[in-house]
């Protein structure tokens, strides 16, 4: 590694700090990022980056270095967080630990892309690939990977790896894991509870189906699990629903995990359905599984952590990377910091892990 560049990482950490609780203070909830996006803008237009632009979907992206017609690495990292009822977010920070929702998913991540970019722009550097950074919109709840969905499809055949830059610096999501959510609408006769005592009640139906679902097995071995996460419906408590909606997440590491559990779970809603009772489902979002049976990235992180005597820990997960894995690219999920309490409003992440993650996302981008 360039010791012009570990000397800048250590002596600028203010920087990142500064950045860090910019963007920290910017809500930016799911489906409402503009304002953080027109930040990030002017931000890297004010570096000198005035290739920097934002795309159809509210994602802000820059070219770095990108030779025509040369395949490119993309580093990306969501702005959007899970806090939508946040209008002021409080940092505090005691000691090395500081804590603030969406401090370190993706606050964190956003921070040290920038914070490279600038470190480019002072030290005057290039990078051995031409690179390709984005701030993209929509990885959360149902965002749907709506971003990440717009940059694979607008750069399609050129971006050659990806990172998603997200969350902690120690763990790395080399597989993703796939999922389906659903909204799924009870309609039953209803009435009045006592004098219409018998007729078929929305929320008893809802709820049935909920046991039921829950009395399904899943393998431990692909990981694969169900959720129902909100149940809503009825209008007085003397009165016999005749509405229940209730949503559900299912997910799997394997597509054909995932297949199975979705085909059980449509025919508990079929086997559902009656004269009085009427069953609608409606497709909230669907993220793939990964395509690949090895990831090359897994091995040069591997490789990389080795020779600093440190452990590699690759687990599944659900992230931006989600979309290239499912079209072969090999793709990796990691951050800058340690952290914990990712979307809780107890979020907090060692401020001084930054200068040794930095440095690891540096070697693996070979600076």
């Amino acid at each position: 590694m360039n010791e012009e560049i570990e000397q800048y990482v250590q002596e600028h950490s203010c920087d990142f700090m500064e950045l860090l609780c910019q963007i920290i203070s910017l809500p930016s909830p799911t489906g409402h990022e503009q304002a953080k996006g027109e930040w990030i803008l002017q931000y890297l237009h004010g570096l000198g980056a005035s290739s920097a632009y934002r795309d159809e979907a509210g994602n802000i992206l820059y070219p770095c270095h990108i030779k025509s017609g040369e395949k490119v690495a993309l580093y990306t990292a969501h702005i959007d967080t899970v806090f939508k009822d946040l209008q002021e977010i409080h940092i505090h920070q005691t000691g090395h630990i500081l804590s603030a929702p969406s401090c370190s998913d993706n606050s964190a991540s956003i921070a040290g892309l920038l914070f490279i970019i600038k470190m480019f722009f002072d030290l005057q550097l290039t990078p051995p690939q031409g690179l390709l950074f984005a701030f993209d919109v929509g990885e959360e709840g149902l965002g749907n990977l709506k971003g990440m969905r717009q940059v694979m499809t607008d750069w399609h055949g050129r971006i050659d790896e990806v990172v998603a830059v997200d969350c902690t610096f120690d763990t790395f999501v080399t597989t993703a894991v796939g999922s389906r959510r659903y909204a799924v609408s009870v309609e039953a006769a209803g009435g009045h509870s006592w004098m219409h005592f018998g007729q078929s009640n929305a929320i008893a139906e809802a709820a049935r189906i909920i046991n039921e679902l829950y009395a399904q097995s899943v393998p431990l071995q692909p990981k694969t699990t169900y959720n129902v996460g909100t149940i809503t419906g009825g209008t007085t408590v003397n009165s016999i629903a005749a509405k229940a909606v209730f949503t559900v997440d299912l997910r799997s590491e394997s597509a054909d995990e995932l297949d199975k559990l979705d085909q059980t779970f449509q025919i508990l809603l079929a086997h559902s359905e009656g004269e009085t009772v009427h069953i609608k489902t409606k497709l909230l979002g669907e993220r793939p599984c990964s395509r690949l049976d090895a990831n090359p990235l897994a091995d040069r992180i591997t490789a990389i952590r080795q020779r600093h005597g440190l452990p590699t820990t690759c687990i599944a997960g659900s992230t931006d990377a989600n979309i290239p894995m499912s079209q072969g690219i090999p793709s990796i999920s990691f951050g800058f910091c340690r952290s914990r309490g990712e979307h809780t409003l107890q979020e907090s992440l060692d401020i001084d892990t930054f200068p040794a993650g930095m440095m690891q996302m540096l070697e693996f981008m070979g600076m």
